[in-house]
């Protein structure tokens, strides 16, 4: 399979507003510097790695939704200069593990990974500690906001 680009998939597979605000959250982070690596995941179809600065952070898949997958390589720091908002809807979208229906092993075997998100402490986060699944326009901007942030 050739690895399309995101937003191949993303005019195949959405439609109508939704579409439009996924096509606009992904020029936006192009024009941040952002980019978006394609890889064959198999059974699953094409996915995407986000990527800044060379480093990959995450994976992106555009199925019937769109669906964000923030790694552990993602430095969140102590929220010191955050808004209280945005700290909130990080939060909000934190995966605590075990996510037995997705995750098995090579991808997780139990993981135990302690994080701190803004200062909030988790004992046992996702290897994908923030999730984002099928976004609208205003989770799109603080989705925005988030990744921003380390620019």
């Amino acid at each position: 399979m050739s690895k399309k680009l995101i937003e191949e998939q993303i005019k195949e597979k959405l439609t109508g507003e939704t579409q439009k605000n996924t096509l606009d959250f992904i020029d936006s982070m192009r024009e941040n510097g952002f980019s978006f690596e394609g890889f064959d995941a198999g059974n699953e179809g094409v996915r995407w790695t986000p990527t800044y600065k060379g480093v990959g952070f995450g994976c992106v898949a555009v199925e019937d939704c769109f669906m964000f997958w923030i790694g552990l390589e993602w430095d969140f720091g102590s929220g010191d200069t955050v808004d209280a908002e945005l700290k909130e809807f990080a939060w909000s979208h934190v995966v605590i593990c075990p996510q037995e229906k997705y995750c098995k092993p090579p991808y997780c075997d139990g993981s135990k990974n302690r994080l701190q998100i803004f200062g909030r402490e988790y004992e046992s986060t996702c290897h994908a500690p923030l999730a984002f699944f099928g976004p609208d326009a205003e989770i799109f901007d603080n989705l925005k906001k988030l990744l921003l942030i380390n620019k």
